[in-house]
């Protein structure tokens, strides 16, 4: 991936998890949580590179993430994050497709994951965090 690529993506995850904090204060924890999954997924998507085929899956990003192949050196995300994101993952179809309405506990553990993802993929990166606080 070409480094302006990876700026412009890395800011789509960075707006996606302020967003969410956002939405978090209205009270609107399905929306929270659908923009904390696409920080995750974006962050996800930086740190993995460009996909192997067409586009990253989903459901199957996280088993290319979690391995920690992107690292230096190599090392194995923690088991509880990998666990808060396919959580997150679950919460967010649960969300958009099973119109289940999430509550403040939800969204409150999404910006959680993703703000853990986001200074993991910072920190790999040496991406600048915006200003914001994670």
């Amino acid at each position: 991936m070409d480094p302006q690529r990876q700026q412009t993506l890395w800011a789509i995850a960075l707006e996606n998890y302020q967003a969410a904090g956002l939405m978090a204060q209205q009270g609107w924890h399905n929306v929270s949580v659908a923009c904390s999954y696409y920080s995750v997924f974006t962050a996800m998507w930086v740190a993995l590179g460009d996909p192997p085929g067409r586009r990253w899956e989903h459901a199957g990003i996280v088993e290319y993430f979690a391995p920690g192949q992107w690292r230096t050196p190599p090392t194995p995300i923690e088991r509880a994050l990998t666990r808060g994101i396919r959580r997150l993952y679950a919460d967010r179809l649960a969300a958009n497709y099973r119109a289940v309405h999430l509550s403040s506990l939800e969204s409150t553990a999404s910006l959680t994951t993703a703000s853990h993802v986001l200074r993991l993929v910072a920190g790999a990166y040496s991406l600048s965090q915006g200003g914001i606080i994670l």
